[in-house]
């Protein structure tokens, strides 16, 4: 659930990404045909997302949002509030609207990435070509599990390591889990705290990823997102764990690159 704070902006092989706003690191391509904008999981920044311009084809343009709070935005007030934190995601994507976007959440940047779908149509006229919503629970679904925030640190960071979130560089050193223990509890509180405003659905497709080594999210978890689209769903299921994309594979890469073609 954690990433470790990059200030590199290379993408391994695949480019360089750059700080184009305080909320947008974009992988820039020669001639992209879609932009693909990817949201972190809670405790994680956009550095999760610099392996995949290496393993996506050319056509495929990568932008990971960086919401306040996280690697080089630690000393910005963590958002406390999911819907100003959705428009302004929006209002940072509205200058990439040339090209089609897909969208690619994990966990509950799954949840985010709905949240900023429904803001930029809804206010922007334009909505994402594909939702991708990986590991994470139907909108309207409560979470899987008793909320982690109010656990005692220990006990959340055991659940947090338990679930495969906590690199080991992080796990051999306490001082920095000391230090990032109170951002994950309050990016865990914003998130389970979530409430799902019905609305209409999705005009666009979208797809699940599990992993399957997920303890956390099932299929019967995900299944209910086909009640948010009205152009199709389909669950996928790739190698890993619940944070599979923590160490992206090149099959799980492929994967991706063929479900964003079919929207």
């Amino acid at each position: 659930m954690v990433a470790m704070a990059d200030t590199r902006d290379t993408a391994r092989g695949g480019g360089r990404f750059a700080a184009e706003s305080p909320w947008v690191r974009r992988c820039a391509r020669a001639d992209p045909a879609l932009r693909l904008v990817c949201f972190p999981y809670a405790g994680g920044g956009a550095s999760l997302f610099h392996p995949l311009p290496a393993l996506l084809p050319d056509t495929v343009e990568v932008l990971a949002i960086q919401p306040p709070g996280r690697e080089d935005r630690s000393r910005e007030p963590f958002p406390a509030d999911i819907g100003v934190l959705a428009r302004a995601c929006a209002i940072a994507l509205r200058p990439y609207r040339a090209l089609p976007l897909a969208f690619y959440g994990h966990c509950a940047g799954a949840l985010l990435a709905y949240e900023v779908a429904h803001h930029m149509g809804e206010r922007f006229g334009t909505w994402p070509r594909h939702l991708v919503a990986a590991a994470q629970p139907a909108p309207h679904l409560p979470g899987p599990e008793a909320p982690l925030h109010r656990l005692p640190d220990e006990e959340l960071r055991e659940a947090v390591q338990g679930r495969g979130g906590l690199p080991e560089a992080l796990v051999d050193a306490p001082g920095l889990i000391e230090f990032l223990l109170p951002l994950l509890r309050a990016d865990f509180a914003l998130w389970e705290g979530y409430r799902h405003r019905s609305r209409p659905r999705l005009p666009c497709p979208v797809t699940t990823l599990r992993g399957d080594a997920d303890h956390v999210v099932d299929a019967e978890a995900v299944a209910p997102w086909r009640e948010h689209t009205s152009a199709g769903s389909a669950d996928v299921v790739v190698d890993g764990g619940h944070y599979f994309i923590n160490d992206v594979s090149e099959d799980t890469a492929r994967t991706l690159a063929r479900v964003l073609r079919t929207g």
